[in-house]
């Protein structure tokens, strides 16, 4: 009996030794919240040349949760584009975000962005497919509105808080071909799809990251030569590393696309 008595301490010892060591090790193990939840865009995109070979750019995007219901965002992009050769633009930029706490997992404070931004796209077509890649490099500042009061009932309530610094690389590809046998106005319909990585660069492991992806597919309606509007079914998934949770925004994609002439000499 002493002999098994022993055995079973030993053997409780064991157990107690391992849950301590083990212990430490499934904090970081929890799982991440998640959320699934619906969202729409809505955007412009302008496309205006004042030479041969320069253009002015701007878009800007209203983008909201359930599906226009509740406010999330906020985008205007300036920019430059310069055409090097046909099929090769390079650009440059700056955009303003304005950011709201949104969604089942939403960030303590609202959020200003202030955003500088470079970019390269190369476009050429394989058989009746059109494919663009764009390769886009950005340098963000980040400040949360912080409350100066203990409840907050206007902006007025708010601050600038501190600002984050991040770098961002973004990469898309996109597809498109005419729809045989569907037209408006005589000009073919366009079945497109397009995906776009949105990687982190640096921060504590100085390693590109997965921040977001964007996987859409949808038509796009040419109304006149020079305007075509876009619908389609965005698939955004979206980390939050510092909160340790992620979101799946299953968003109606809605844009209006315009390309002028350039001034005749």
């Amino acid at each position: 009996m002493k002999n098994g008595g022993g055995r079973w301490r030993s053997r409780s010892n064991v157990w107690l030794v391992a849950a301590i060591l083990l212990a430490p090790r499934t904090v970081p193990a929890q799982a991440w919240q998640s959320a699934s939840q619906d969202a729409m865009w809505v955007g412009t995109f302008v496309d205006q040349p004042i030479t041969a070979k320069t253009s002015l750019w701007f878009d800007n995007s209203w983008r909201s949760m359930d599906f226009g219901a509740r406010p999330q965002q906020v985008l205007l992009r300036p920019g430059v584009q310069y055409t090097l050769a046909p099929g090769v633009r390079v650009a440059a930029g700056y955009a303003y975000i304005a950011t709201a706490p949104y969604g089942a997992l939403p960030s303590p404070n609202p959020l200003r962005e202030q955003r500088t931004w470079q970019q390269l796209t190369l476009t050429h077509k394989g058989g009746p497919v059109t494919f663009s890649h764009r390769y886009r490099l950005e340098q963000r500042w980040i400040r949360p509105l912080l409350p100066t009061v203990a409840s907050v009932t206007a902006e007025e309530d708010r601050e600038l808080g501190p600002t984050t610094y991040q770098n961002r690389l973004r990469y898309q590809g996109r597809a498109q071909i005419n729809l045989p046998g569907l037209a408006w106005d005589k000009r073919p319909l366009i079945a497109l799809a397009w995906n776009e990585l949105l990687m982190p660069l640096g921060g504590a492991t100085q390693l590109v990251t997965l921040g977001q992806n964007r996987a859409t597919v949808g038509v796009g309606l040419p109304v006149t030569p020079r305007q075509r509007v876009e619908i389609g079914y965005m698939n955004l998934y979206n980390a939050f590393p510092a909160r340790r949770a992620n979101e799946i925004n299953h968003t109606l994609w809605l844009s209006w696309h315009y390309t002028g002439v350039a001034p005749s000499k």
